[in-house]
C-alpha cells in the first residue's frame, strides 16, 4: 500500500469519528504494511497531553512491546505539534506522513508560532541516531475539510 492509501484510511476513520460527534484528528502507525496502532485526540476529556499522535505512539509501543518504532510510519490527519514530534523522536519513529498543516487549521493554535514540523524535524535527535523522514500535505484538502468544525481542539456542534 502507498502513503496515499494509508492516508485514505486515516481520513475515513476521521469521518467516522465526526459522524459520532468526536474530533477527527487521529493517527495510525503502520509496520510491514499493517496497521499496528491507532490514536485519537483525548484533549476534549481534559487530558491536555492526549494528542492523537502521542496516544498512537504510546499504543504502538505497548502493542509491539518496544520503545523504538524505527521500522514504522505514522499517518496523521494534521501536522504533529512539537510535543508529538518530540515523542516521535524519543520513539525513534522512522517516518511521519500528515495531511493538514497548522496554517490550514487556524482555529486550532499550536504552542509555537511559525512552527513547521518538517523544518523542526531536522533539528531533532532520535534515540536510534536516524532522522525522522517527514512529509506534509498528503491529501491536504481532505484533511482540512475534516477539521473545519474543530475550534480550540474541540468539535463545535
Amino acid at each position: 500500500m502507498t502513503d496515499q492509501d494509508f492516508m485514505k484510511i486515516v481520513i475515513t476513520k476521521g469521518r467516522q469519528r465526526l459522524e459520532k460527534g468526536e474530533t477527527p484528528n487521529l493517527s495510525i502507525i503502520v509496520k510491514d504494511n499493517k496497521i499496528v496502532a491507532e490514536g485519537h485526540s483525548t484533549v476534549a476529556s481534559f487530558e491536555l497531553s492526549g494528542h492523537g499522535d502521542l496516544n498512537c505512539i504510546n499504543n504502538a509501543c505497548k502493542k509491539l512491546k518496544t520503545y523504538t518504532l524505527a521500522d514504522c510510519t505514522m499517518y496523521s490527519t494534521i501536522e504533529p505539534c512539537s510535543m508529538c514530534l518530540g515523542c516521535a523522536a524519543w520513539a525513534g519513529l522512522g517516518k511521519i506522513v500528515f495531511g493538514a498543516f497548522q496554517e490550514d487549521i487556524p482555529e486550532n493554535q499550536y504552542e509555537l508560532s511559525d512552527y513547521h514540523a518538517v523544518e523542526h524535524a531536522t533539528k531533532l535527535r532520535s534515540l536510534n541516531g536516524k532522522k525522522i523522514e517527514i512529509t506534509g500535505g498528503e491529501m491536504r484538502e481532505e484533511c482540512m475539510e475534516l477539521m473545519k468544525d474543530v475550534k480550540n481542539w474541540i468539535l463545535e456542534k
